[in-house]
């Protein structure tokens, strides 16, 4: 089989969808997961739409909870359990000010809070 999807945490609220309307549809066909945020609340804010800020950036969707919860839901529909551990990556960058290390940092922290949770 040389046909996949990748799944995205980040287009899941842009959607409007739940985790269960994007990920059980597409379960068989799943070979790459995306962890990463969004703004979508407030268009007038710079992070706003497809732009992958850091997990916690203010008025933004993804954090820990939501994480741990796409985490639950891959393993779920039998993406990631004890014999099949693919690689997940971020998608995450700095704004402003912000250091890319810092970034980096808070994200690794963000998936190991998010574990605890699962």
């Amino acid at each position: 089989d040389n046909f996949g999807l990748m799944v995205d945490s980040s287009h899941i609220p842009m959607l409007r969808e739940s985790l269960e309307e994007s990920l059980i549809p597409i379960k068989d066909y799943i070979k790459h997961a995306h962890m990463g945020n969004t703004v979508i609340k407030d268009p007038t804010l710079p992070a706003y739409g497809d732009n992958h800020p850091r997990f916690g950036f203010p008025n933004s969707e993804n954090d820990v909870e939501e994480l741990a919860a796409y985490l639950r839901m891959l393993m779920k529909i039998g993406y990631l359990n004890e014999k099949n551990r693919p690689i997940v990556s971020f998608e995450v960058k700095p704004f402003a000010n912000e250091d890319s290390e810092i970034v980096i940092a808070n994200a690794k922290r963000t998936l190991n809070l998010a574990w605890e949770l699962v």
